[in-house]
């Protein structure tokens, strides 16, 4: 989603984006936007379970062979080279590993490493309690000496946005950026058929959500305190009363009662600026674990309330939360201001200006040489 709505605000100042992603499920994602986008490889993912439950030995495996066959992280580095030639900068998107490492392995166009706060932290505490203390260490030292290594790094948080003490230079932070509603509330209801005084739930879940119990828990859940629903889920595109995607999905957030989800950034950050009444359902996920503690930590009196995956009455614990956040929004309130995606493209701009310069200055010796040395020297 994060790549669709960059690419749309970057290109209205006319900043170009080529997309480039991992899984054909992307690209499928991405055309559904009306977006297109070219196929790196499929050789690294994180591996999931049906009810958003994150394999830590599996995804251990796969990066470890993802790295060492040389066939996979370089055979991917030399490809998205020739698809980056005429680039200013060159994007990762949420640290995958091949491009994390770029910067060190020489890759020839500058990196900006754009990751979620909490991801990096799960990344970082990854081995801790899983491997030697000294192992650890050793391992969290070398993460941030590679990230400190890239061009440019963006952080979405649902915390602080001012700089933190030490910050290396071109480190931007900033909240998630999330889209614009295009429809007001009453438009929203009105084409969703949706009659006056019937509360409505959005329901929203990735594709790392796949298990037909979730979707039963959701809707069993939701209906025992009358709330209609509008249900988005690649995972659930073939269920009855469920659609795979919805590029205006968060026009929705907007116009509803109440917002069931994972705890994603995104999620979260879209619930807080629409102010919105939020259901999270929390997998065996670090990060969305760590996002829900940081949005109570900033926002306390916002209306949230998170139910476990794995709660043997899923549907019970749903309805309990839904009827516990029915009484409406207390969340904040939409605020007028500034676009939301106004600090991103700020970002982006200086982030490629810096980079036309730095170019522009490693030419001027060869520019330079070639005269001195007379045509056709060089």
């Amino acid at each position: 989603m994060r790549a669709q709505l960059l690419a749309r605000a970057l290109g209205a100042v006319d900043i170009a984006v080529d997309i480039v992603t991992t899984s054909r499920e992307g690209m499928e994602f991405l055309a559904s936007m009306g977006v297109g986008s070219q196929l790196l490889s499929e050789h690294f993912r994180v591996e999931f379970g049906e009810r958003h439950d994150m394999s830590r030995k599996r995804t251990d495996a796969r990066v470890l062979n993802y790295l060492v066959l040389p066939w996979r992280a370089m055979a991917d580095l030399r490809r998205l080279a020739v698809l980056a030639r005429g680039a200013d900068v060159v994007v990762n998107d949420s640290l995958h590993p091949a491009l994390l490492l770029a910067p060190v392995l020489g890759f020839p166009r500058p990196i900006i490493q754009l990751y979620g706060e909490n991801l990096w932290r799960a990344m970082e505490d990854n081995l801790d309690d899983r491997a030697p203390a000294w192992i650890a260490s050793r391992y969290k030292t070398a993460l941030r000496a590679v990230r400190e290594r890239a061009f440019g790094r963006i952080i979405h948080t649902l915390g602080s946005t001012e700089p933190e003490p030490g910050t290396s230079p071109r480190t931007y932070r900033m909240a998630p950026i999330v889209a614009r509603p295009e429809r007001t509330p009453l438009e929203v209801r009105a084409e969703l058929g949706i009659p006056d005084g019937t509360p409505l739930a959005a329901v929203y879940l990735n594709p790392h959500f796949r298990h037909p119990s979730i979707a039963e828990a959701v809707e069993e859940g939701l209906r025992r305190h009358g709330f209609r629903t509008y249900a988005v889920g690649e995972g659930y595109r073939a269920r009855p009363g469920w659609v795979g995607t919805d590029g205006r999905f968060g026009d929705v957030v907007h116009a509803a009662d109440l917002f069931v989800s994972g705890a994603g950034m995104g999620a979260l950050e879209l619930a807080r600026s629409s102010g919105t009444s939020l259901l999270v359902l929390l997998g065996d996920q670090p990060e969305q674990a760590r996002n829900v503690a940081e949005l109570v930590r900033r926002a306390p009196d916002f209306a949230l309330r998170s139910v476990l995956v794995g709660d043997p009455d899923l549907a019970g614990a749903i309805a309990s939360a839904a009827q516990a956040l029915s009484r409406g929004r207390t969340g904040s309130q939409p605020t007028a201001g500034a676009r939301g995606d106004d600090p991103w493209i700020q970002a982006f701009q200086e982030l490629v200006r810096l980079a036309r310069l730095r170019s522009s200055a490693r030419l001027l010796p060869l520019a330079r040489a070639r005269q001195a040395l007379g045509p056709g020297a060089l």
